[in-house]
């Protein structure tokens, strides 16, 4: 579920719709529409009007409730006072999705009013459920939540089932298990910043206009090197190449310098040259990057000072860092103590 953006009112006319979606489009029963696009995702999309005549109001009429495969879900009596998202925008968000080459299929709702328990768009397995705005809501911010929620369902259907890959991901991004689980707040829960990322590296011009992703302080994905080359493979349904390694920083604690190791399996293409050390805070936001280690007795070092890329020194704490070197990945923390 994103909540980082809300509704605008629409100032500029639609351009024209240069369709990137090809195969069929056909109605179903009068009820939805499919759209099969060459990007792979075929996406059977309801839109408001056709929802609005399935549902069931309450007996005071406060709310109404919808019946779809993935469950009931229950939305405010007064569509009345909102604006559906066009239809025309989110199937343009689904269709100028780029970059991968996947097999999945998705159902969208256009909702005419705001569900009742989260209170705004969301995704359920292999279902999006749009929700309306006060007002008409313009391209860019229509393409943003749909192209998010969609990152949403292809970790449903590519990640969940593959720990393996969730471990690649995670430790690609620099991500912690306990910093970023459920529990943590909304930007930076794992699940959030990987629909993030998924919209970053994938979406179209209109859903990263803004150049930028919803955790600030957060590298983004473009910067982190192999990411969208990872993904891809996943939404293709390969399991590309990832190594993990072991890394330790000694000494540990540190005031303020520690080297960090990582093993070089034998046979693997790593090399010091281009090898990246990324250290992180406890938040997961981005402290120091380091290009370029020393290859010796199958290990690669690097040192680090203690200091931020600005070259200010960090407080005492705890630290993640991720050592990359071609296919080979190591993680593992470091604590400062000044």
């Amino acid at each position: 579920m994103h909540k980082g953006f809300h509704s605008k009112i629409k100032t500029t006319a639609s351009v024209a719709f240069v369709a990137m979606y090809c195969l069929l489009a056909v109605s179903l029963a009068g009820a939805a529409e499919v759209r099969q696009f060459a990007n792979g995702i075929t996406a059977t999309i309801y839109g408001a009007e056709e929802l609005a005549g399935d549902t069931k109001s309450s007996a005071d009429g406060s709310s109404i409730e919808i019946s779809t495969p993935n469950g009931t879900v229950q939305l405010t009596g007064d569509s009345d006072q909102y604006v559906p998202f066009d239809f025309t925008y989110v199937e343009r968000a689904l269709a100028h999705m780029s970059g991968l080459n996947t097999e999945v299929d998705v159902t969208v709702y256009i909702l005419p009013s705001v569900p009742l328990v989260v209170g705004s768009s969301f995704a359920r397995q292999d279902a999006i459920y749009l929700a309306p705005g006060t007002g008409p809501v313009d391209e860019t911010t229509v393409a943003y939540i749909t192209t998010h929620e969609m990152g949403h369902v292809l970790t449903w259907a590519f990640m969940d089932s593959h720990p393996a890959r969730w471990e690649a991901y995670m430790q690609m991004r620099g991500l912690d298990p306990v910093v970023n689980g459920d529990l943590a707040a909304h930007a930076d829960r794992a699940r959030e910043i990987l629909a993030e990322d998924i919209r970053f590296l994938f979406g179209g011009h209109e859903a990263t206009i803004s150049y930028s992703i919803e955790n600030h302080d957060l590298i983004l994905p473009t910067r982190v090197a192999g990411l969208k080359e990872l993904l891809a493979g996943f939404f293709a349904d390969r399991d590309l190449g990832v190594s993990f390694a072991t890394a330790t920083a000694f000494p540990n604690p540190c005031n303020p310098l520690t080297t960090i190791a990582m093993a070089v399996p034998a046979g693997s293409m790593a090399d010091g040259y281009n090898t990246v050390l990324r250290v992180f805070d406890i938040r997961g936001a981005l402290v120091k990057t380091i290009a370029g280690g020393n290859l010796a007795n199958d290990r690669i070092t690097i040192q680090w000072n203690g200091t931020t890329d600005s070259g200010n020194a960090v407080a005492s704490g705890r630290y993640l860092y991720v050592m990359q070197s071609g296919d080979l990945v190591a993680k593992g923390n470091v604590t400062l103590v000044r």
